[in-house]
């Protein structure tokens, strides 16, 4: 969702001020709860990057050599 088109939902001249509010607060709890699932990834993410980093380096074996 655009501001743009946050903006059209609250621009209609036929709803009242109050109406307006509810709106843009519905659209705020929406955005919000999508803000913390992206979190949660990022959080997963950074998890993964400190696991990966707290284990000794692991590196392949050259080809051919035992």
């Amino acid at each position: 969702m655009t501001i743009t088109e946050i903006e059209a939902m609250t621009e209609s001249g036929e709803k009242t001020v109050e109406e307006k509010l509810l709106v843009l607060k519905k659209v705020r709890a929406k955005l919000m709860e999508e803000l913390h699932g992206q979190q949660q990834l990022v959080d997963q993410v950074d998890y993964m990057i400190y696991t990966l980093k707290s284990k000794p380096s692991q590196t392949a074996p050259a080809e051919g050599g035992l």
